[in-house]
């Protein structure tokens, strides 16, 4: 792993951080549920607003949870977790797994089942993705999960997007005013 301020010996600059979120909220993204199993076997899943492809061999993806969120000793210890791109029509689950809960799955558990490594699996999703954790580098205050893509499935539904704090389909946010001040852009930010 490199750091460029270990490498250079640069200290950042500290920016002002709802400034900064409202920049960073200017970039449409997809919605994501990721779920996993804690070594205890309770299920922990969490609404994410952004994940990457890394590579096609082998197939790896990532995303990042901040290391101060309540499930993140679950996702960060978990040897699995699943990665589900939602629905444009799966709005008010992004939003119910955005919110804190002690059991997020309690009333929406008919819309799961067990995948890899006994992981919440939603039964149906734009693409879902069943990782193995493949490696994890703790930058800043997040930790970025790498994941090897076992196995994966799509399906054409329109995805759920995200842009200036507003979700909808891409319609939707297409007839959003772009002189709009941004909300939270990050749909789980206090999970």
């Amino acid at each position: 792993m490199y750091s460029w301020a270990l490498i250079t010996g640069d200290t950042p600059v500290t920016v002002d951080a709802r400034s900064f979120r409202q920049s960073l909220a200017t970039f449409p993204t997809g919605v994501c549920l990721v779920t996993t199993l804690s070594r205890e076997g309770k299920r922990e899943g969490m609404t994410i607003n952004s994940f990457a492809s890394v590579s096609l061999e082998p197939p790896l993806i990532l995303w990042s949870i901040r290391d101060e969120a309540r499930s993140a000793d679950a996702f960060i210890s978990s040897r699995h977790f699943i990665l589900s791109v939602l629905a444009a029509s799966q709005q008010p689950l992004a939003l119910h797994f955005a919110r804190p809960s002690t059991d997020k799955f309690l009333s929406c558990d008919q819309e799961f089942d067990a995948g890899i490594g006994g992981c919440p699996r939603l039964r149906r999703s734009v693409a879902t993705f069943e990782c193995t954790t493949y490696s994890r580098y703790q930058e800043g205050d997040h930790t970025i999960l790498l994941g090897r893509v076992e196995s994966h499935t799509r399906t054409g539904d329109p995805p759920l997007l995200l842009h200036m704090g507003s979700m909808g389909s891409l319609v939707e946010l297409a007839q959003t005013p772009l002189d709009q001040e941004p909300s939270d852009p990050n749909p789980a930010s206090s999970p």
